[in-house]
């Protein structure tokens, strides 16, 4: 995923599907970092803002979504709202270097990682953080 040029990575297993330009419906008086709902194969899901969630406000060219699979035992469905999503690349364990995260730390609290992969330097999203989170916003 790429957001204002930097790069993100999440585990593609996570990944229900991709949605380029999806339409959504704002949801008013929502927490900080929820941009709306959207309808995906019958199913409501409740789209973040990356950009929201970094503490950068909200994007005004975010327009992909990258679509979620419930977890276990919830029927939430989350997304997130991305400038546009990239290629699918390898990440090996061996190559994130872990960085400590906080829950209390508003503009990294899913950062679980960083990786550089063909020059590039990777910020790595935990979903299960972001799913504790707003699974019940």
């Amino acid at each position: 995923m790429v957001l204002d040029g930097e790069f993100f990575a999440v585990d593609v297993a996570l990944v229900e599907k991709i949605i380029r330009n999806i339409a959504f419906t704002p949801v008013l008086a929502a927490a900080t970092g929820v941009a709306g709902v959207t309808n995906v194969k019958g199913r409501i899901v409740t789209l973040l803002s990356l950009s929201e969630l970094l503490g950068r406000g909200r994007s005004v060219k975010a327009a992909h979504a990258v679509i979620f699979k419930p977890f276990a035992g919830d029927d939430d469905q989350l997304g997130l709202l991305t400038d546009h999503s990239d290629d699918l690349i390898f990440i090996g364990d061996e190559a994130v270097v872990p960085v400590n995260t906080s829950e209390n730390n508003d503009e990294a609290f899913f950062i679980s990682g960083i990786a550089e992969v063909e020059n590039r330097l990777y910020r790595i999203i935990d979903v299960s953080l972001i799913a504790r989170r707003f699974g019940d916003f």
